[in-house]
């Protein structure tokens, strides 16, 4: 706002700059009174071509500034994104194997804190159900791994830790 106070003043200072040039009789002189009425001119609409592109610039960011405050659950369900709620324990898990890049059940055994193996077994099985972890099986043992590729259509939901 305050800019827009400037130019304004500096415009009612140059027509006034302009008038009293204008009123000068002499020949000599209405050569540059034409030369700098029409550099003035051409600033004028320069800087109005400026403003105009300055305004319609805040327009979109105001526009994109009210859509990045829709709820982004909601967003993502508009987009056709699929909800897949998971447990404090299966986002732990997720986290850990992306984090390691490969897991097998030894290692889910050892972060939750199980005594045997089937625990972290069957928790591995149902999110590489889910299409969440890929199932890779190197000699004797399952590992798995973060399937990013599949899981990009996937909201995952779990509650806060």
């Amino acid at each position: 706002m305050e800019n827009n106070k400037q130019i304004a003043e500096e415009i009612i200072k140059l027509r006034e700059e302009i008038r009293v040039l204008v009123e000068k009789k002499d020949t000599g002189q209405n050569s540059e009174v034409t030369a700098l009425v029409s550099y003035i001119t051409d600033e004028r609409e320069r800087t109005n071509r400026l403003l105009a592109g300055l305004m319609e610039r805040i327009k979109r960011l105001e526009y994109k500034s009210s859509v990045k405050e829709e709820n982004p659950i909601e967003a993502m369900r508009k987009k056709g994104f699929e909800e897949i709620a998971l447990s404090q324990l299966d986002a732990r898990i997720i986290d850990f194997v992306q984090a390691k890049g490969l897991a097998c059940a030894d290692d889910i055994k050892d972060l939750m804190g199980y005594k045997g193996r089937n625990a972290a077994c069957t928790r591995l099985k149902k999110l590489c159900s889910e299409q969440l972890l890929q199932r890779i099986q190197l000699g004797h043992k399952v590992y798995y791994r973060f399937d990013a590729g599949k899981a990009t259509n996937a909201l995952i939901i779990s509650p806060p830790q």
